[in-house]
């Protein structure tokens, strides 16, 4: 009985030491403020927050890229739109910008907030970024068309 208890405290103690795979919480800062004060990162969403409605959860490769010359969304909606698509391509919030205000102002308790607004788009977005210094973030995006929406995730 000794040694099975023995060989599965020791599988554990291997499962939870793997070398190379996780940073310490410096390193994750570090690393999240150098791209964030860089402006080159990306956005990965778990979880969509809708103004009405249960939160989802999001199992596809949803993502907003950000680098200082584009801005990429391709993330889904769910809510009220108050003018109905012309198309089933114009679902979700799905855009490139390369004509865009970037505002990134660092807040308190080692948050920073990033405003982005593209200017090359007909449909006129707001999408602020709240993002923690170990990479967790909150995405609200405006929309003078839809009912803002929310979404949580991680910054890669």
């Amino acid at each position: 009985m000794k040694t099975l208890v023995a060989t599965v405290l020791i599988a554990l103690f291997m499962i939870g030491c793997k070398p190379g795979e996780s940073l310490s919480k410096q390193e994750t800062i570090l690393q999240i403020t150098d791209k964030i004060e860089n402006q080159d990162y990306t956005f990965i969403p778990t979880t969509a927050l809708p103004s009405s409605g249960k939160s989802i959860n999001l199992g596809y490769s949803y993502s907003l890229n950000v680098s200082k010359d584009t801005v990429n969304s391709y993330l889904p909606y769910f809510g009220r739109a108050y003018v109905a698509p012309m198309s089933t391509d114009e679902g979700g919030i799905k855009f490139v910008s390369a004509d865009f205000e970037y505002t990134l102002t660092k807040g308190k308790k080692d948050m920073w907030e990033a405003v982005i607004k593209p200017q090359d788009n007909a449909k006129r977005y707001t999408l602020t970024l709240q993002i923690g210094n170990t990479g967790y973030a909150t995405l609200t995006v405006q929309d003078t068309n839809r009912q803002t929406i929310s979404f949580y995730g991680k910054i890669e």
